[in-house]
């Protein structure tokens, strides 16, 4: 075990190193019946108070020396669905700020997270198929701070599954919502896709707060999802770590452009 990993994760409520064990088990279990249902898995209080407190600081220190200052607007696919036109571009102007994973700090505990097996082996226990690590020399792990005003707009994300880890709370907004599973519906359905994006609530969205320590594994590329405006001094500050059932599969460059000012 990598003691620096060990220092990071709440391995006696979350035992994600000892999967064969009954503790282990049990929780692979639970979380497939969630996800398999929601297309999301929430574990509260994965990453220890001191870790979370460590990976934020270095993440304002990243962001502040380093970070992309998005402004714009995006295709909801991001560019994978070529043929959807102009029913996919939303037009809505909005900001944010990125450090890529070329400029995260090397010794950051995000990266040992990431290059850590037992979690790669935990999420194929819960996904039910192999995962391979992003192959993206700016996307593979990434750091968001949203400020007062910023949000994320609706979108599917190129890569196939993403866990995202919460490390810093607004003092209001900045939640997580999301469709279950709903590209293939809503492909066929341009007109319920664009009401989602003007903003009527589709009946079947979830709400999920921004809480510091939470780890949260959510199957992007077939749920529609945004995170909505944060209010306030604090921003929301989140990190997160993208996999996909091929090996050697990057972000396109629509995705990088958009997202860090560069495609490499």
């Amino acid at each position: 075990m990598f003691p620096e990993v060990e220092s990071l994760i709440d391995l006696d409520g979350y035992p994600v190193h000892e999967l064969d064990r009954g503790a282990g088990r049990a929780m692979v279990e639970a979380a497939r019946r969630t996800f398999d249902d929601t297309s999301l898995v929430v574990l509260d209080g994965f990453l220890r108070p001191a870790a979370v407190r460590r990976i934020t600081e270095q993440s304002l220190a990243d962001a502040a020396r380093q970070g992309y200052r998005f402004t714009g607007s995006n295709n909801v696919y991001l560019g994978t669905e070529p043929t959807a036109g102009r029913s996919a571009e939303l037009d809505r102007t909005y900001t944010k700020t990125t450090p890529a994973f070329d400029r995260i700090d090397s010794t950051s505990p995000l990266k040992a997270l990431y290059g850590w097996e037992p979690l790669a082996q935990f999420i194929e226990a819960v996904v039910g198929r192999p995962v391979h690590r992003s192959a993206d020399p700016l996307g593979a792990v990434t750091v968001h701070l949203h400020h007062d005003g910023d949000e994320q707009d609706w979108h599917f994300d190129v890569s196939e599954y993403t866990v995202v880890l919460h490390l810093h709370a607004p003092q209001a907004g900045g939640v997580l919502q999301y469709v279950p599973r709903s590209r293939t519906q809503l492909t066929q359905n341009h007109r319920a896709l664009r009401e989602i994006a003007a903003g009527r609530r589709h009946a079947l969205t979830r709400d999920l707060p921004t809480v510091p320590g939470t780890f949260v594994l959510h199957a992007g590329r077939v749920s529609m999802h945004r995170v909505t405006p944060v209010h306030g001094p604090d921003p929301r500050i989140s990190a997160t770590l993208s996999y996909n059932i091929s090996p050697g599969l990057r972000l396109n460059e629509y995705t990088r452009r958009l997202y860090f000012g560069r495609d490499r």
